[in-house]
């Protein structure tokens, strides 16, 4: 199956060009290539983009936990705690809430006169709070505190996800931090 050139003789000479076979395979194979390269284009464009999201992603949360750490390492007392917000008086004896905002998606650090967004599409923040001693008889080194647990309370486990959408399609870019942070100031 060989391309032949057309061309025309003027005098009236026989024409020679493609055949119809010929025409119809070399549109098949030009489509098929069409449609791969386009799907390679496609699909690489999207991983660039999840890849440039978990970078941005991944920028966002070690800033935030550099943060959250920080402060809640120098904390002097846990005031408050629910599953997705904490109240504690830092190290300056500045009064700091941490609270996952449900309807806007935001993980958010509040002082009486200041608030800032910490990490933008959240989709998941959770307090956990634990005591420092061991308990005879659990494997568990730090037990969840309970009765009197402001006053016990040494260890904080925090765990947020985040989440970007891939521009141009149904995928999403998603990152989980989570840590345990040990208290060093409180008594």
């Amino acid at each position: 199956m060989g391309f032949r050139i057309m061309f025309t003789k003027l005098q009236g000479k026989s024409k020679q060009g493609f055949t119809l076979v010929e025409v119809l395979v070399a549109s098949c194979l030009f489509g098929i290539t069409a449609v791969v390269l386009s799907t390679i284009l496609v699909f690489s464009t999207r991983a660039f983009a999840s890849l440039a999201n978990y970078a941005e992603l991944d920028k966002i949360n070690r800033i935030a936990m550099d943060t959250v750490t920080k402060e809640i390492r120098q904390a002097r007392l846990v005031t408050d705690v629910t599953s997705n917000s904490i109240s504690i008086i830092n190290g300056d004896d500045t009064a700091v809430t941490y609270r996952f905002e449900t309807l806007d998606q935001r993980f958010v650090r509040t002082t009486a006169d200041t608030s800032k967004v910490l990490v933008s599409d959240c989709s998941l923040l959770n307090f956990e709070v634990y005591q420092r001693n061991n308990i005879a008889g659990t494997w568990d080194q730090y037990p969840v505190a309970t009765h009197d647990w402001s006053e016990y309370v040494k260890v904080i486990r925090l765990t947020w996800k985040a989440y970007r959408p891939v521009p141009g399609g149904p995928g999403v870019s998603e990152n989980i931090q989570t840590a345990k942070i040990i208290i060093r100031k409180q008594h």
